[in-house]
């Protein structure tokens, strides 16, 4: 799950959120896990940590969560 802080174009915030969580995909695919394992979503500001007006809030929210659903 990709995400971002909720500051900015809504649209671009999402792009920037896929850009994040494809970049951590990629990579898991390089460590050898099959690309037909992994799903993911790009949420944008949608689902932030905190809505704390801080740089250290707003970068709580600049993330991507993995989830291991199964071996």
């Amino acid at each position: 799950e990709g995400h971002t802080d909720y500051r900015g174009n809504p649209d671009r915030n999402v792009k920037l959120s896929e850009d994040r969580v494809l970049a951590v995909r990629d990579y898991i695919i390089r460590k050898d896990i099959r690309k037909g394992r992994i799903k993911y979503k790009a949420y944008g500001g949608a689902h932030p940590i905190t809505t704390e007006n801080t740089e250290e809030a707003r970068l709580k929210n600049r993330r991507v969560e993995v989830r291991i659903l199964s071996k």
